[in-house]
């Protein structure tokens, strides 16, 4: 709950960011702070860019 909460509090789709959390599962564990909710999208742009 407490995720999904936060997730809202942001502006942000619980289902998306833990969907991209499980496609990038060995990333945030290296730099968690670059993949909380307030702050993946940052993160998926810069890993998804060309």
């Amino acid at each position: 709950m407490s995720l999904i909460h936060t997730c809202e509090l942001n502006k942000v789709n619980p289902f998306d960011y833990m969907a991209q959390l499980q496609k990038h599962a060995s990333e945030p564990s290296s730099d968690p702070n670059s993949w909380a909710p307030w702050s993946y999208r940052d993160m998926l742009q810069r890993t998804d860019a060309p």
